[in-house]
């Protein structure tokens, strides 16, 4: 493992993509592996891990909200569907606008929260 100790690892803001690369090294700890995680940390920096290590990190509630959104829309569309319904879409909406710097975290996630639980809702009927 690198330097940091898992309690001095930066904080996961953003998920920004995930790359298959077989028999390839961890940029975090040097492993042998296969995806590679690239993210953004708190001070700004790009970083990238493998699976194991990226669950070492601690993450942000709005970028595990974006991660799961967005795993979601890729597999609508590997399924030949639209894309996400309209709360999904909001709650995605408001949360690229918390990036963007337009609404707090606060207000993303009250938008996330509220599309998981019209979708609960919808899911029991």
């Amino acid at each position: 493992m690198s330097a940091l100790s898992v309690a001095q690892l930066p904080r996961i803001v953003r998920f920004i993509g995930t790359d298959d690369c077989e028999g390839a090294s961890c940029p975090h700890c040097g492993a042998t592996g296969r995806y590679i995680h690239r993210f953004q940390v708190a001070d700004g920096r790009t970083l990238a891990a493998m699976s194991g290590c990226v669950k070492l990190f601690p993450v942000s509630p709005v970028a595990v909200e974006e991660a799961r959104l967005r795993k979601k829309l890729a597999d609508y569309k590997a399924r030949g569907w639209n894309g996400l319904n309209r709360v999904d879409t909001q709650a995605l909406d408001a949360i690229e606008q918390f990036y963007a710097g337009v609404v707090d975290e606060r207000t993303a996630m009250r938008f996330a929260v509220s599309a998981k639980r019209s979708n609960a809702m919808r899911y029991r009927r």
